[in-house]
């Protein structure tokens, strides 16, 4: 999803049909496979072949000669790979639930492919140019205002993410919507900051096509929780009326 407005997204893409290689339906002694364990083997195949491709073009990014990154490149892409990883994590820690929608399923499946393509890019880069990938003690003081990673907007407490392992059904599918929102809007903070203090034209444009598709699939997430009557779990706000949110909503609409 890095770097690009042009995303494809589970609404636009046709419904996957059998290949018929299977036992016929009712053939004896077979049983299908459940959704739990058909979402997490694709997404191990499609994440060991993001991982590659990030690589890859992490490297070509990298075959530049002098490094052109600056404080705010470097930081971004550090503090936004540790961003990442938590929304990965909640990811997988919904499609491991045997009892959640299949298109809920396939948003989720999206986040983690998308988002580990970035971390691969970011990884990449910064290993290029000789800065260490991970971050230190304190984070975000290319923003400058510098804290303690798990203070990063955005991230859910250990608390929240223990709800979230326990929920199950429509519960889980609620609190997975609310919390990546509000994770999705911390990480758009931290990119329109990258979009502002960066110097890499590349890593500026990844930076601003991750607000875009962030702020895209809050607005899905919101569509997929009002057609399917799930509601806004208590201390959490309408994501929609976040002002970056608007702000998408009004490009979109020509504004």
């Amino acid at each position: 999803m890095a770097g690009s407005d042009a995303v494809e997204t589970t609404q636009d893409r046709p419904e996957e049909t059998s290949t018929g290689t299977g036992p016929p339906s009712g053939a004896s002694g077979a049983e299908p496979e459940s959704p739990r364990r058909v979402g997490m083997g694709r997404v191990a195949v499609l994440v060991a072949a993001v991982a590659f491709l990030a690589a890859a073009v992490g490297w070509a990014i990298g075959s530049r000669g002098a490094d052109p990154l600056n404080a705010a490149d470097v930081g971004f892409m550090q503090d936004m790979s540790l961003h990442h990883e938590q929304a990965v994590q909640m990811s997988l820690l919904l499609l491991d639930k045997e009892d959640v929608d299949i298109e809920l399923r396939r948003y989720a499946q999206e986040i983690v492919v998308s988002q580990r393509f970035d971390q691969g890019v970011f990884n990449a880069t910064l290993d290029r140019f000789g800065h260490p990938s991970g971050t230190g003690p304190t984070v975000m003081e290319w923003m400058g205002h510098g804290m303690k990673p798990d203070e990063m907007p955005g991230l859910a407490s250990d608390e929240q993410m223990a709800q979230l392992r326990q929920a199950r059904g429509e519960d889980a599918a609620a609190l997975w919507i609310a919390l990546m929102s509000e994770h999705h809007i911390g990480g758009m903070q931290m990119a329109a900051a990258a979009v502002e203090r960066g110097q890499d034209r590349t890593v500026v444009n990844i930076a601003r096509g991750n607000q875009t598709v962030q702020a895209d699939e809050v607005l899905e997430l919101s569509r997929y929780r009002q057609r399917n009557d799930l509601p806004i779990p208590d201390g959490f706000d309408d994501p929609v009326t976040d002002s970056m949110v608007q702000a998408r909503v009004e490009q979109m609409r020509g504004g």
